[in-house]
């Protein structure tokens, strides 16, 4: 490592490949990029726009532009002289950031989706080129279709397929979707269908259904039940790399059990089957009630959340159920302690990353989950901002 690393923030950015040109990266006066857990990330490149440079006609061909009356012509990378198509929508783009002289870490790969310009009262033009990773992908139109006797973790294949990604599904989540499907053959047709949905709502249903998380690295889409770590990749330390944290801690809405109610309706009987977190074992129960005491019996003396109840029509219902609760209970109890915070720019803040922050007192240090971050550098050089939570259920 550089002995003053973080003095020298530095990026680079490829467009198709290639480093951007030299006369365009002259103007970027801002990137700025997000990263969060199951949407799609983005990166916004703000570009300063003298004379309307950005905005003149390419002539085909010969890597040369015309400009107004006065601006002086330069060859191919000259200050004056941009390459054809830049600037189009869907070049695939590259974002590398960090500090020099060491080597910058690659923080995104997807496709320019958008350019905005901007004409302001008595400054310089302006021009922001957006980009997407290849999750936006699955954003594009809707359908309407159902896919027979097929294991979710096929349909998720598909998905990716269609959009041009190569599918990495948990194997855990393969064995389930399969010994799933086998079990509901005979009732043909209750199988996931896609109702008006994009194919990222369809992901997104699979996804909670197996109590999944998913995300895209490159052109490979991701689903997986495991979260990649769980010890901390950093130390922020606040008055240090740690420039300011804000803590919030709340009770409301909190509670410490979740209990679904299930009906066969060929009995019929009822059975109400919770699950609770122990906070003085630090460890998850379960609790299965049948019959009368089902409906009349509360499970836990704390507060509980129901969901509605269940009707049985396969055994579907019941796998899918478990991973229901499961996630309920984890995303209630896991928004009692979160926060937000700034730090000098350090591009191992990622969303799903565990952080450690210490000099916080003994209520708030701790290591805790980074839900989302943006990495942002311009003439203040680089930051981080994020947001985080404590985990009790990882």
């Amino acid at each position: 490592m550089a002995r003053y690393a973080q003095y020298v923030p530095e990026f680079t950015i490829k467009i198709n490949g290639d480093e951007m040109p030299a006369s365009v990266r002259a103007t970027v006066t801002s990137v700025r990029y997000q990263d969060g857990q199951n949407e799609s990330d983005q990166v916004t490149v703000g570009l300063a726009n003298p004379n309307l440079r950005w905005l003149q006609k390419h002539i085909r061909g010969l890597g040369f532009q015309p400009f107004p009356t006065g601006v002086k012509i330069g060859p191919f990378g000259s200050v004056n002289a941009v390459p054809e198509g830049t600037f189009d929508i869907d070049n695939k783009l590259q974002l590398s950031m960090g500090y020099a002289p060491d080597s910058l870490e690659e923080m995104f790969l997807g496709e320019v989706t958008g350019v905005e310009v901007s004409f302001p009262n008595g400054g310089m033009p302006s021009m922001t080129m957006t980009a997407h990773d290849y999750l936006q992908r699955l954003t594009r139109g809707t359908a309407a279709r159902g896919f027979g006797p097929l294991p979710d973790a096929l349909v998720a294949d598909i998905l990716a397929v269609e959009d041009l990604l190569i599918p990495a599904i948990d194997p855990t989540i393969t064995a389930a979707s399969i010994a799933i499907a086998a079990l509901n053959l005979l009732p043909v047709g209750t199988g996931i269908k896609q109702e008006g949905q994009s194919n990222l709502e369809l992901l997104k249903a699979i996804a909670k259904d197996y109590d999944a998380d998913f995300w895209v690295e490159g052109n490979v889409l991701y689903l997986s039940r495991f979260i990649k770590e769980y010890s901390p990749r950093l130390t922020l330390t606040w008055g240090q790399s740690l420039l300011d944290f804000t803590p919030r801690m709340t009770n409301v809405g909190q509670v410490v059990g979740v209990s679904m109610k299930f009906t066969l309706r060929e009995i019929p009987l009822d059975f109400l089957v919770s699950v609770f977190w122990d906070f003085d074992r630090e460890s998850l129960g379960i609790s299965i009630l049948p019959g009368v005491a089902a409906g009349k019996t509360k499970v836990f003396s704390k507060p509980t959340f129901t969901i509605i109840d269940q009707t049985i029509k396969s055994p579907l219902d019941v796998a899918k159920s478990a991973g229901k609760i499961l996630r309920t209970l984890r995303n209630k109890l896991n928004q009692r302690l979160t926060g937000s915070g700034t730090a000098i720019g350090d591009p191992r803040i990622r969303a799903g990353a565990i952080v450690r922050l210490e000099g916080l007192g003994p209520d708030f240090s701790g290591d805790y989950r980074v839900a989302s971050a943006t990495h942002t550098i311009d003439s203040g050089g680089y930051k981080t901002t994020f947001s985080v939570r404590k985990e009790i259920i990882p």
